[in-house]
C-alpha cells in the first residue's frame, strides 16, 4: 500500500513539475505496464450457503473470521486500485493543463523571442536616429554660424547703401543745382541772343546798357497778319501797365530789366503804321458804336507812369 501511494506521489511530482525526492528503492518500478488494468485474484470459495465477497462478521471475541482475514488484503488491494485511477484521471487532466501551459508557454516564447528582435530593431534604428539628431545638430550650428555672419555681413552693406544712399543724395542734389546753372546758363544765352538781336535792330548809335533800363519791344513778332499784330501790341502795353503777364511781353526784354523802364522802343514802327493803314481803323474809329464805346470806357483810362499830364 505504501508503495502505490510512493508511485502517485512520483507522478503528481512530474506531472505538476516539482523536484523529485531521493527514495532508497522503488520497488513500484518493477510492475507492469498495465498495472491499473489488474483485478484482483477471485476470492476463495466459501462454504456453501454463503455468498462470496459478503462483509466479515466479527466473532464472539469481537475480532474478523479466518474468511475476513484472507479477504482484507483483496479490500485494501481494489481500493488502491479505485484511488489509484482517480489519481490517474487526476493525473490526465493535469497532463492537459500541462500541455496547455507548456504550449502557452512556447508562445510567450516565441512572443518574447519577437519582442526581443523588435526591441533589437528599435534599439538599432534608436542609435540611428541618435546618430542622425547629432549629425542635424551639427548641421544646424553650422547654418546658424553662416546665418550669424550672413547677418553681419548685412549690417554692413546696410551701411555701405546707407553711405551710398547719402552719396547719391548728394550727387543728385549737385546735379540739380548743376540743372539749374545750365538752365539758368540757357536762359542767359537766349536773352543774350536777344539783346544782341535787338543791338542789331536798334540804330547806331543806341548804348548797349540802355538794354537793361529801356524796354524794348518787337512789333513783326507779335503775329503774322497785321490784326494779330496790333491786338497784342494793345494788349501786351495794358498787361504791362497793370504789371501783369502777356504772350506780346515775351518778344521783348522786359525778364533783363530792373523795376520798371525807364523808357520804350518799338521795333518795326513802319510796320505798325502799314499795319494801321491797311486796317479799316479809319473808318471803325468814325463810327457811333465806337465812340459810344470809348465814352462807356472813360472812366477805365490806363496810365503810364512815364507820362505826366499837365
Amino acid at each position: 500500500m505504501a508503495e502505490l501511494e510512493e508511485v502517485l506521489r512520483e507522478v503528481a511530482r512530474k506531472v505538476l513539475g516539482l523536484p523529485e525526492e531521493p527514495l532508497p528503492s522503488r520497488p513500484w518500478r518493477q510492475l507492469p505496464p498495465d498495472f491499473k488494468t489488474l483485478s484482483p485474484p477471485p476470492l476463495p470459495k466459501g462454504p456453501p450457503g454463503k455468498g462470496v465477497g459478503a462483509p466479515p462478521r466479527p466473532s464472539e471475541e469481537g475480532g474478523l473470521g479466518p474468511a475476513s482475514a484472507e479477504q482484507e488484503p483483496l479490500r485494501k488491494l481494489r481500493e488502491c486500485e479505485r484511488k489509484f485511477q482517480r489519481k490517474a484521471k487526476e493525473v490526465e487532466k493535469l497532463e492537459v493543463k500541462l500541455q496547455r501551459a507548456q504550449k502557452a508557454v512556447q508562445e510567450a516564447e516565441r512572443d518574447r523571442g519577437r519582442a526581443l528582435e523588435e526591441a533589437a530593431h528599435w534599439r538599432k534604428e534608436a542609435s540611428r536616429f541618435a546618430a542622425e539628431r547629432d549629425r542635424l545638430g551639427a548641421e544646424m550650428a553650422r547654418v546658424q554660424e553662416a546665418y550669424a555672419k550672413l547677418r553681419a555681413d548685412w549690417a554692413e552693406l546696410e551701411k555701405e547703401v546707407e553711405a551710398y544712399k547719402r552719396s547719391i543724395d548728394a550727387l543728385e542734389a549737385r546735379l540739380r543745382e548743376l540743372e539749374g546753372v545750365a538752365e539758368q546758363k540757357a536762359h542767359l544765352e537766349a536773352e543774350l541772343a536777344r539783346l544782341r538781336n535787338f543791338k542789331e535792330a536798334l540804330p547806331e548809335p543806341f548804348p548797349q546798357e540802355a538794354l537793361l533800363r529801356v524796354l524794348v519791344l518787337d512789333y513783326p513778332g507779335l503775329g503774322n497778319r497785321p490784326e494779330e499784330r496790333v491786338l497784342a501790341l494793345i494788349e501786351g502795353y495794358r498787361a504791362l501797365l497793370k504789371g501783369e503777364d502777356h504772350p506780346a511781353l515775351r518778344h521783348s526784354n522786359r525778364e533783363l530789366l530792373a523795376g520798371e523802364p525807364e523808357g520804350m522802343v518799338l521795333l518795326g514802327l513802319e510796320r505798325l503804321l502799314l499795319d494801321l493803314a491797311s486796317l479799316p481803323l479809319s473808318r471803325w474809329l468814325r463810327t457811333h458804336a465806337f465812340r459810344l464805346e470809348a465814352w462807356l470806357q472813360a472812366g477805365e483810362q490806363p496810365s503810364s507812369p512815364r507820362l505826366r499830364e499837365e
